[in-house]
């Protein structure tokens, strides 16, 4: 594994932790100010090292991306096929 899709997936996984402590936060026994505070800052951390992930694993991902959207529409013509077999087979 190269050392760019080590650092990203280890950024990726950060991003999903803090992503999923920021729904745990409101109920911290803190003033509402420092709940504010720690909430956002979380947010904040959470898209950055997010998009930093996104950003060094850009082939990766367009290659995902790629894959997923012939799978799409290769679901939408066999869906479209199947509408107008099944109208002609109705007449």
């Amino acid at each position: 594994m190269k050392f760019r899709s080590l650092i990203a997936y280890s950024l990726f996984i950060i991003s999903c932790v803090a992503w999923a402590a920021l729904p745990i936060i409101p109920f911290l026994p803190m003033e509402t100010e420092q709940l504010l505070a720690w909430g956002g800052g979380t947010f904040i951390f959470a898209e950055v090292t997010w998009w930093a992930a996104i950003l060094l694993l850009g082939p990766e991902v367009l290659d995902l991306a790629k894959r997923y959207w012939q799978v799409v529409n290769h679901c939408r013509r066999c869906a479209t096929e199947r509408q107008s077999q099944k109208g002609v087979s109705e007449l």
